[in-house]
């Protein structure tokens, strides 16, 4: 009797669901970055990406869980980022450079910055509600181990002021960003002398707001 599974034809379905999986993170990520997020289809995003009609709806249910994946990806690396700042000496920081620090690990990321804009839009709209709240119980903890660091290596700070800081971080940077990095008719206007004094610089806003939080 001849084997029923070929583990060799196995191994190869795998690896092109695996190509085509990263093919569509790779187009959604452009996509979600560029484009209102309203207008995005998975369709659209399986063409982009060019694959098969019906193909991005098997790797990935829908567009909010594609997002998540998407954003979860940018989030880790800025955590990780801002961790390894963190870790990177034992010398004490004053509030100020603290600020610096948090609104510089930001202003450096501004695909991060775009793609925080849409987030909550994306989760309330997302049929998994487990998985919401998986991911905002992995915020939070991450949040936690950031600002107990943030706290150590700032005398006087306590560890909540931290946390406020840092979460305070993303949310001003997601509100800045179109602002700070217009696109479009905004940044033909903002190019106007008499428009330019609305112009916002995102690390000076971040670090505002930072330093805000960790005054108390």
């Amino acid at each position: 009797m001849g084997k029923l599974i070929d583990p060799n034809r196995t191994r190869l379905a795998r690896q092109a669901r695996e190509e085509r999986a990263k093919k569509i993170i790779a187009v959604a990520e452009k996509s979600f970055i560029r484009f209102p997020y309203p207008l995005i289809t998975l369709d659209t995003l399986g063409q982009q990406a060019g694959v098969k009609q019906g193909q991005a709806t098997l790797a990935y249910r829908t567009r909010e869980e594609l997002f998540m994946t998407v954003i979860l990806t940018r989030m880790k690396e800025w955590y990780d980022g801002l961790e390894t700042s963190l870790r990177s000496s034992d010398d004490p920081l004053s509030r100020e450079a603290a600020a610096v620090l948090v609104a510089s690990s930001l202003a450096d990321r501004p695909e991060l910055t775009r793609l925080l804009g849409p987030l909550h839009m994306s989760f309330e709209l997302h049929e998994d509600g487990m998985q919401v709240h998986q991911f905002y119980r992995w915020q939070r903890e991450r949040l936690l181990e950031l600002a107990n660091l943030l706290a150590d290596r700032t005398p006087g700070i306590h560890q909540w002021n931290a946390f406020d800081a840092i979460y305070r971080a993303q949310l001003i940077a997601a509100a800045v960003h179109p602002v700070g990095r217009p696109v479009g008719n905004l940044a033909v206007d903002l190019m106007a002398e008499d428009h330019q004094v609305f112009a916002l610089d995102i690390e000076d806003e971040v670090k505002r707001a930072v330093l805000s939080s960790l005054q108390g």
